[in-house]
């Protein structure tokens, strides 16, 4: 029981410390810096994602390239033999 009254005494004493640096304006650096940090780690997963997505096309194009070749020079290999 004395842990529980002494965990909702410190939170209480924090949220009032809490109150008190947002009543004096203190908090809104750190308001305007949480946003920033947010901003900036959406923009890097979205970069990584279509970073991903560029790479997966490539991949994708070469294979078919590779996939094409294969199947010309399988159709010459087998017009040389029917002559």
């Amino acid at each position: 029981m004395k842990k529980v009254l002494i965990g909702a005494a410190v939170g209480l004493a924090a949220g009032y410390v809490l109150y008190r640096l947002y009543q004096d304006g203190k908090l809104d650096g750190i308001c305007d810096s949480a946003n920033k940090f947010a901003t900036k780690a959406k923009r890097d997963l979205k970069n990584a994602v279509d970073v991903s997505k560029n790479q997966v096309e490539y991949l994708k194009e070469r294979a078919e390239y590779g996939v094409n070749k294969a199947k010309e020079k399988l159709d010459e290999i087998s017009e040389t033999q029917v002559k």
